[in-house]
């Protein structure tokens, strides 16, 4: 069955029996006092938890895509991680009211710093967990589960960015005016 969706700011007719493919971001930070934190943000439709996301970008590489997005829901900005770190798959209702699979490829940002100001501000809320509540409250029970592990072994996220320079972006970000 195919359905008209908005992919990379065009509708396109989707067949809604395949998978589609998103990219997103875990942001992510570690506080003065050594805790980790994780950055989520609200879904416009519903409220829910989720990472920032959307969908890839012709001719940009997908880490990149990710990137985009972070900044333009969640208004942030660091060092992103150009391997992916996990995949997650949910179900995408659709502006036709049908429902697609959507699986989402995850890369880790280092948080350098948030917009007082950005694009989607209006549109949702953003919000620093620790990684456990952030666990419990994420809506994706894929990607909740990726975070729980992250707790229980948070040296993890060390992997997300060049290990030299770990103690220079260990402060938490400053704030920024658009």
């Amino acid at each position: 069955m195919n359905a008209a969706a908005k992919i990379d700011g065009h509708v396109s007719e989707v067949n809604v029996t395949d998978e589609l493919q998103q990219v997103g971001v875990l942001p992510w930070r570690i506080r003065r006092d050594g805790e980790p934190k994780v950055l989520l943000i609200t879904s416009r439709r519903r409220g829910r938890w989720i990472v920032p996301k959307g969908w890839p970008m012709k001719g940009r590489a997908l880490h990149l895509a990710a990137s985009r997005e972070a900044f333009e829901e969640a208004g942030i900005f660091g060092e992103i991680c150009p391997t992916p770190i996990t995949e997650y798959r949910y179900m995408k209702a659709l502006d036709s009211g049908l429902e697609a699979r959507c699986r989402v490829t995850v890369f880790g940002m280092k948080v350098r710093g948030t917009l007082s100001h950005w694009r989607e501000k209006g549109q949702r809320q953003r919000r620093w967990f620790s990684l456990g509540e952030g666990a419990d409250r994420l809506d994706d029970a894929e990607l909740a589960e990726f975070v729980r592990e992250l707790e229980a072994t948070p040296d993890r996220l060390k992997q997300f960015v060049d290990f030299s320079e770990w103690d220079r972006l260990s402060s938490e970000p400053q704030d920024r005016a658009e």
